[in-house]
């Protein structure tokens, strides 16, 4: 294993995780001050950053180490007390400045809220790949406009483009809205049903040659592999499932950033904070050693 170092990801030595030679750039956003369940993603970056000082450089399935491209970590973006708007644009501002640079940014969170933030200064036609069990697509809740519960519908404000995939818990009027605005939503059951193998073309064909925007909420995967989240929901995807969809996401488009959010930590276990370190380094592989495939013969 390689040797820890303060609270770089991976544990990387600073001669390894220089910011301007670097391809990716970790930026913690310590916010959840929306949530209406269970509080503790604000302890999530720290948590994933402390798990993937265990994570192997080496990845079997790459057969490379992606950390080679370079990996460098911001520190945490302050969040700005009780003011949800100030600490959105405050991580516009430290996404914008490293897209600006020519790198790609990783946002780790941090309740999901955070991703308005990140993506509000991407061009209107990314589109958004949102891996979640809730569609996140209210109006408002409990008054707020601002919340974990309304950031897909907050995204679409913006004028952007949304696919959600994994998708089995929403409201009734989450329910007409997606009905209403004829949205792209891969259900739960629907992959189930069809089989991931066979929705996978389905997602390709709406991203393909696209620039993307990757979200990866954790709840997205089934409490028994990942208990540690803020608002678990039963009957959820694989880590392998939520693997093969980062896979083909990338392979198909040009992800031009991703998060990792909504990681709260249970005391005593470290289950949910290592597999979400080791998707967000899968997923740094899988940006830069898959070929597109709209370049190639198929």
């Amino acid at each position: 294993m390689h040797s820890p170092s303060s609270w770089n990801f991976l544990g990387l030595d600073s001669f390894e995780t220089g910011f301007e030679e670097a391809k990716f750039i970790i930026i913690p956003v310590p916010y959840d001050s929306t949530v209406s369940y269970r509080p503790g993603s604000r302890n999530g970056p720290h948590s994933i950053l402390d798990a993937s000082r265990n994570v192997e450089l080496f990845d079997l399935e790459l057969k490379n180490e992606p950390y080679k491209k370079g990996v460098f970590t911001l520190n945490e973006v302050e969040p700005v007390r009780g003011n949800v708007l100030e600490t959105l644009d405050e991580i516009d501002r430290v996404t914008k400045d490293v897209i600006q640079r020519g790198k790609t940014p990783v946002v780790i969170g941090g309740e999901h809220t955070i991703t308005v933030g990140a993506i509000k200064s991407l061009p209107r036609d990314v589109v958004v790949v949102d891996l979640d069990a809730h569609s996140d697509l209210r109006d408002s809740y409990l008054g707020d406009a601002f919340c974990h519960a309304s950031t897909m519908r907050r995204i679409l404000d913006q004028g952007k483009r949304v696919i959600e995939v994994g998708v089995r818990s929403m409201s009734f009027e989450e329910f007409q809205f997606i009905q209403e605005k004829n949205l792209p939503v891969f259900y739960r059951e629907e992959i189930r049903r069809r089989t991931l193998r066979n929705v996978l073309p389905d997602i390709r064909r709406l991203i393909e040659g696209k620039k993307v925007y990757l979200s990866i909420d954790v709840d997205v995967l089934d409490p028994s592999e990942a208990p540690g989240v803020s608002t678990p929901e039963p009957d959820g995807l694989s880590f392998r499932d939520v693997q093969e969809i980062a896979r083909e996401v990338c392979s198909s488009s040009n992800v031009i950033g991703f998060d990792v959010v909504e990681v709260a930590p249970i005391p005593g276990s470290v289950v949910t904070e290592f597999l979400a370190a080791k998707l967000v380094y899968k997923t740094l592989g899988y940006i830069q050693e898959i070929v597109p495939q709209s370049t190639n013969q198929r």
